[in-house]
Formats: C-alpha cells, sequence, structure tokens
C-alpha cells in the first residue's frame, strides 16, 4: 500500500490525504504543494494499480477506485483525524468515509467552492478534459453547489497529460483558458482549479489572468479546511444520512 507518512514523533491530528487513483506522481505533486504545518501532520496515500485506474474519468472509475480505496484502508481507519479526498468529483469515497468514521471527511469539489464563495460574485472551475465538463456540472448541483459556481471550463488537457507534457505547455494552457475564457470572457473572478493533478499550479495561472483575479488549489484549500474542522472540534454527524448502518 503506497502510504506516505509524516516523520514526526509527537502526537498532533492527522490528515490522510487519498488520492484514490493509482498516479503516484499526482501524489507527490500534492505533498510538494501543501505546506508543513504546525497544527498537524500530513500523510498521503495512493491507491493500488492493481486495483484502481491510473485516472479517473467517469463514474465508473469513481466507483472502481473507492472500493480499491475502502480495501486498502479499512482496517487502520481510526489511525487519522481527518480525511481529503483528493479527487475533483462527488467521489462515493467521501460518503463511504462519513459513515464508516466521526473524522471531518472533505471533498477537494465542495471544500473549495465553498470558500470560494466567500472571495468572490462570479466563482467558475477550469477542468481537465471536455468529459467533465457535464461530469461536474451534474455533481455541482447534485451537492447543492449551483449557486457557488456559474461557469466551468474544459482547458482540453487529459488528466494524465498534466503530468506527462512538459510544465510549460501545461501552465500556458491552463493559463489560456482562465484568462479568455473566464476571466475576459465570462467575468470570473474566482477559479477553482478543477483537478487534484493541477496541484502547486495556482500562483502561475493566477499571474496569467490579471490582477485581482483569486486561482486556488483544490487540495490546499481542503487541507486548511479540514483543519479548520479539527481546531473546531467538529465531527461528522453520527444521526441522519452518515449515521452508522
Amino acid at each position: 500500500m503506497p502510504l506516505l507518512r509524516s516523520t514526526r514523533p509527537d502526537r498532533r491530528p492527522r490528515i490522510l490525504v487519498i488520492n484514490p487513483n493509482a498516479t503516484e506522481a499526482f501524489t507527490h505533486s500534492m505533498r510538494n504543494c501543501v505546506p508543513a504545518h504546525a497544527d498537524y501532520e500530513l500523510d498521503y496515500f495512493t491507491a493500488s494499480p492493481d486495483s484502481a485506474p491510473l485516472s479517473i474519468e467517469g463514474m465508473y472509475d469513481s466507483v472502481i477506485s473507492a472500493a480499491a480505496c475502502l480495501k486498502e484502508l479499512e482496517a487502520c481507519l481510526n489511525e487519522w483525524d481527518g480525511f481529503v479526498v483528493a479527487c475533483f468529483s462527488a467521489h462515493p469515497l467521501c460518503h463511504v468515509l462519513r459513515e464508516k468514521t466521526t473524522v471531518p471527511v472533505m471533498s477537494i469539489l465542495s471544500a473549495p467552492l465553498l470558500l470560494a464563495s466567500t472571495l468572490g460574485g462570479k466563482v467558475a472551475i477550469l477542468t481537465t478534459s471536455p468529459r467533465w465538463v457535464p461530469l461536474l456540472e451534474h455533481d455541482v448541483h447534485s451537492l447543492g453547489l449551483g449557486s457557488f459556481c456559474h461557469h466551468i471550463v474544459s482547458s482540453g488537457l487529459r488528466v494524465l497529460e498534466l503530468e506527462s507534457l512538459p510544465r510549460e505547455q501545461v501552465l500556458h494552457t491552463l493559463g489560456r483558458k482562465a484568462r479568455e475564457d473566464l476571466v475576459e470572457r465570462a467575468g470570473s473572478d474566482v477559479i477553482v482549479l478543477g483537478c487534484a493533478g493541477m496541484a502547486g499550479l495556482e500562483n502561475e495561472v493566477r499571474q496569467q489572468c490579471g490582477p485581482g483575479v483569486v486561482v486556488l488549489d483544490p487540495v490546499r484549500c481542503s487541507v486548511e479546511l479540514c483543519a479548520a474542522a479539527l481546531r473546531l472540534d467538529a465531527a461528522t454527524a453520527k444521526v441522519g444520512v452518515y449515521a452508522p448502518a
């Protein structure tokens, strides 16, 4: 099980960032872009290539990857005080973890949209391939977040191309689409990067969008909101939808 643990010996709250696909390069990118914090420890998990897809491109991949992660992690879920599910979708693993545990579970789709709604008036998502536009429209509305997101645009890049293509090409493509399609045409003032594979790219994209535009990394937002929930001593409710089965 590819699990990268913190090496700190002291007992602080521990958050597990779960990459539900099997591409370890994405996990390492997330680890490099989320700064160390005095309040909590971060561990990272990558799903096994034996049972999970290399990228998540639709609903089937989401279900398969959720089952793969649960199979590997179920026996040790009580080791962590919070979870971040690092797939930019209404990933089923979020609901499973909320039912199986009492700790905060953050989705990198919902957490940054909730934060973005406090930072501007026209929030948009810059996603990967065109396939993800209708999927995200569905997921955003199914989560009750439709009023927080006015536009979703595809960058034209497939998920794995975020890692396989030269960094300069990826940044140019993302920056151009963000500036032309979202800022100039749609009037967006807050842009959420719509894939865990875009972790760490927010500053470069922001520079291409012009002054005053906010660009959010969904992984960093979700880790910080999970940490905030822990500081508030907030837990997942155990009556109602997430009551034990």
